[in-house]
């Protein structure tokens, strides 16, 4: 459940950014597994919590990362890092493709549904190659069906810090203007380093397991949940106007 509330300017969100992997679709294990074997297929010796420092890093950034760890002295090849994320890629699009438990998180699409209705915009990014994403999107329908109003891939960018233009992406797409009225939920520091960062109005951590506890001490989020579906009692929001009903009660009163 969520451990804080706490308000900044705005009694609840207005955009509501979510990672795609992470948090509308679970499993970290398995995409862990694919990045470790993109790594081994080319001799690392790479294991899965290893590869897990390279998830949420957009294109190459996250495959040079787990180099430099693995060879501090020397500085990663290009040509290793570019086989590296290509077996990467095909791994992931393998795994979204054929994987049996590849599935939306649990509650997620009703947890959008409900944000909908209220008048919430909700969005998705992600650092995943696109190729990856879309494989991803047709398994679960959300190529036609789409669970958000917008999705924003890091790779879309080409500056030093990426993940935060996407999040700024979002919100010229949806027309939020203010920074403060948009809520962040990520599994990873990275994404809450992001939101601090832009003074997004929410750091919200869903609390997979991936953060040490002195990771969140140190980024303090505002709220931390630890299944997707708590986010249902993270905000309040003003239940919206039903417009037909409305008028339709007006026409009986006008006949009175």
């Amino acid at each position: 459940m969520p451990n804080n509330a706490v308000t900044r300017g705005h009694e609840a969100p207005q955009l509501v950014v979510m990672g795609l992997l992470g948090v509308f679709m679970e499993n970290d294990h398995a995409v862990k597994g694919a990045i470790a074997a993109a790594f081994q297929a080319h001799g690392e010796r790479v294991d899965e919590d290893l590869a897990a420092t390279a998830i949420g890093f957009p294109k190459t950034q996250g495959i040079e990362r787990v180099l430099r760890w693995i060879h501090p002295m020397e500085q990663p090849h290009k040509d290793s890092v570019n086989s590296i994320y290509a077996l990467a890629v095909k791994e992931l699009t393998r795994m979204m493709t054929y994987g049996g438990a590849i599935e939306p998180a649990s509650g997620v699409l009703r947890l959008c549904e409900q944000w909908h209705k209220c008048g919430v915009a909700v969005a998705a990014v992600s650092t995943l190659d696109s190729a990856v994403v879309k494989v991803m999107l047709r398994r679960f329908g959300w190529d036609e069906h789409p669970p958000f109003h917008a999705l924003v891939l890091a790779e879309e960018f080409n500056s030093e810090n990426p993940t935060s233009d996407a999040i700024e992406e979002c919100m010229r797409r949806l027309g939020v203007a203010n920074v403060s009225a948009v809520a962040k939920v990520s599994t990873r520091a990275k994404g809450l380093v992001d939101a601090m960062k832009l003074g997004c109005g929410w750091k919200v951590l869903l609390d997979s397991g991936a953060m040490t506890t002195d990771q969140i001490a140190a980024l303090g989020p505002d709220i931390i949940v630890n299944h997707v579906t708590d986010l249902a009692q993270a905000w309040k929001f003003p239940a919206r106007p039903d417009i037909a009903l409305e008028d339709e009660i007006s026409k009986i009163l006008q006949r009175h």
